[in-house]
């Protein structure tokens, strides 16, 4: 059975770092662990030796809305080693919780599969059983097979196109809280050059997706000065880099979407 959706979740719906709370202790999930080695100069008795010991770092979450970075050995937290490896892993836990948006979608768009081979393996055949259906010279099992079979696609354009949006929300609330090119591609399993273009280039559809409004509506709060003007072209389609997209979402009052309403 598909999954149901009331609505795509907008950007601000995503785990930022800020929601993540750092604490001596958690419970949940475990989602990584990670040893930071600290080195020590030991001044007891005896030679002057120099010593190591380990801080346990372990990332959880709580259900699908909070996340936890555990910590073991918290006396050590403002070490700058401690505080590298926690941004990392407040990173992670982003990037999981925001896959999870996204992985239901792309568990439907696989089960579904080509929805045509429900009619044949052999697409030669594929015209010539669809012709039958129009001619009303099909019989009613393979007249069943190819109202399935568009009942399907339509299904799986609309998987595709909510997919698509989630994406372009995804990548963009990796990029913005500062994750790398490669990671990014790891996550949003996209080739890195794939994603170096889309920060570069955000087309009207991309812009419109991260914004949460229609890429009709995008272009008009463009034309009307309530939207940055693009900054290039890519052919005739306009395009903008993907910080210039955050930053008006960012400086922008009001609901996700909504630019201010001329004065």
């Amino acid at each position: 059975m598909a999954t149901q959706f009331i609505a795509s979740p907008q950007l601000p719906d995503f785990l930022s770092p800020h929601d993540i709370e750092v604490r001596a202790a958690g419970f949940g999930w475990e989602e990584v662990t990670a040893v930071v080695w600290l080195q020590d100069t030991w001044t007891g008795a005896g030679t002057p030796s120099t010593v190591r010991h380990g801080v346990v770092l372990r990332c959880y979450l709580d259900g699908d809305d909070i996340g936890r970075t555990a910590i073991e050995g918290a006396t050590d937290l403002h070490d700058p080693d401690v505080q590298k490896a926690l941004a990392g892993m407040r990173l992670h836990v982003i990037a999981t919780h925001g896959h999870r948006h996204l992985a239901p979608v792309k568990d439907d768009i696989d089960r579904i599969g080509d929805p045509q081979l429900l009619i044949t393996k052999d697409d030669r055949f594929r015209d010539a059983i669809r012709q039958r259906v129009a001619d009303g010279t099909a019989d009613p099992e393979t007249v069943t097979l190819v109202s399935t079979a568009d009942a399907q696609e339509k299904q799986l354009a609309h998987l595709r196109r909510r997919y698509a949006v989630l994406l372009w929300r995804y990548l963009a609330h990796l990029y913005r809280h500062g994750m790398t090119v490669t990671d990014i591609a790891r996550w949003t399993q996209l080739p890195t050059s794939t994603v170096e273009r889309r920060m570069t280039s955000v087309p009207t559809t991309g812009a419109a997706a991260i914004t949460g409004v229609e890429p009709k509506t995008w272009s008009a709060y463009v034309a009307r000065g309530q939207a940055p003007a693009p900054e290039d072209h890519v052919g005739r389609e306009p395009v903008w880099h993907l910080s210039t997209v955050l930053h008006h979402i960012d400086t922008r009052p009001g609901r996700p979407g909504r630019p201010p309403k001329p004065a």
